[in-house]
């Protein structure tokens, strides 16, 4: 299996080491198996997520939204 899919894992690597993390949408682009496999999102000045894979924000504030774990830099200070 791991043969079969040789290119997907060279095509990861590269992306590993140019961006240092893998979103959902280069995911799917490696396994698709397209190249070049796009920025993650928000990596670049535009930080516009790709049309019709995420919904829009509203501009409110979410209840879903969980805290950072640890909590924020204002309840890490002493």
């Amino acid at each position: 299996m791991l043969q079969d899919n040789e290119d997907i894992l060279h095509s990861m690597a590269d992306a590993l080491m140019k961006y240092e993390t893998i979103d959902k949408y280069q995911l799917d682009d490696l396994l698709e198996r397209k190249t070049p496999v796009r920025e993650p999102q928000g990596w670049g000045d535009d930080a516009t997520p790709p049309k019709g894979d995420v919904k829009a924000d509203t501009g409110e504030d979410s209840q879903d939204v969980e805290p950072p774990v640890g909590g924020g830099a204002a309840e890490q200070s002493s």
